[in-house]
């Protein structure tokens, strides 16, 4: 993959959405997947979004390190955020009244990976667009997927239907080769 980090956040409308991304990721994902999806103290997710997964989903414990071929979920009541090689649980106060805030996680990667991370925001909430905003502002891929946000960016944010989420991750994954001289 072109990119060292895919960061996906997701309000909790978009959960079978998530679950449909997931199903599309290849099982040799040389990069974490690192996501937050709006959800509830009492949601059990890591088994329903593992199930159609090729990688293995976890929800991380603090300092956690980033593994490529992993995917981390955000736990209830946690933000979770990414540093250079790590992952680390906030409980700073809830963003847009949730934790974990997807503006948290993205602004995270924009800050720590910059031009090196993906990002892919399931529209419909206000959470997540600041984020989105600044990771694409520091050189990141960007796209949305569904709501009606996305003249709240530039011309360069690619906006998806579900069904191209799995194109859009293939252009990521595609390193052009050098020239082969005779």
């Amino acid at each position: 993959m072109s990119v060292g980090l895919l960061v996906v956040g997701a309000p909790r409308g978009a959960a079978a959405d998530l679950e449909t991304l997931l199903s599309v990721l290849p099982a040799h994902l040389p990069a974490p997947v690192v996501v937050a999806l709006h959800r509830g103290p009492h949601d059990r997710l890591v088994e329903p979004l593992g199930r159609r997964c090729a990688l293995p989903v976890v929800e991380p414990d603090d300092k956690d390190d980033l593994v490529p071929g992993r995917v981390y979920l955000a736990p209830w009541g946690y933000h979770l955020l990414v540093d250079r090689g790590s992952v680390s649980l906030s409980v700073e106060p809830p963003e847009h009244g949730c934790r974990p805030a997807i503006d948290a996680l993205l602004e995270s990667a924009a800050d720590s990976h910059g031009a090196a991370a993906a990002g892919l925001l399931f529209g419909g909430h206000d959470d997540g667009l600041t984020g989105l905003g600044l990771l694409q502002a520091r050189g990141g891929r960007v796209a949305l997927v569904g709501g009606e946000d996305g003249e709240l960016f530039d011309a360069e944010v690619e906006r998806l239907s579900l069904g191209d989420v799995g194109g859009w991750l293939a252009r990521l994954a595609y390193v052009s080769r050098g020239r082969v001289q005779p």
